[in-house]
């Protein structure tokens, strides 16, 4: 029986999705492995779940929501696999929506039977220069 990786980065990213628009930290943090690394939009790594839960703790009320996008999976062994791909985040600023698109890079674990988030990588998707 084969593994359905995308299946799982879907249902990871569905719960993500909804415990971040109502700022559910325990939720968001349950999503993580025991042993992380978090590069969110910040200069700092986290490296545990008080660390994840800090990260999201500091992030400005006004992120509401966001939107990933299907990923691009990489197999890593039989226990651990990459999502790379977009998500799309939302924030209000003086009452209006603001889209802010990201790359958003998940490595997975499957820790105690459960697919852990073991490193988290956010960064801002800029428009490309090129012609």
């Amino acid at each position: 029986m084969s593994t359905n990786y995308t299946e799982i980065v879907r249902e990871v990213h569905k719960e993500w999705t909804k415990a971040f628009s109502v700022r559910d930290l325990d939720r968001l943090v349950s999503l993580y492995a025991a042993n992380t690394a978090f590069w969110g939009s910040t200069n700092d790594l986290y490296k545990d779940p008080a660390g994840v839960r800090t990260y999201f703790l500091k992030l400005p009320a006004s992120y509401k929501s966001s939107r990933f996008q299907e990923p691009h999976i990489v197999v890593l062994g039989p226990g651990a696999f990459a999502a790379s791909g977009f998500v799309v985040f939302t924030r209000q600023d003086d009452g209006q929506d603001i889209e802010l698109p990201y790359r958003m890079t998940h490595v997975f674990i499957n820790e105690d039977g459960a697919w852990k988030i073991a490193t988290h990588h956010a960064s801002p998707q800029f428009a490309s220069n090129e012609n």
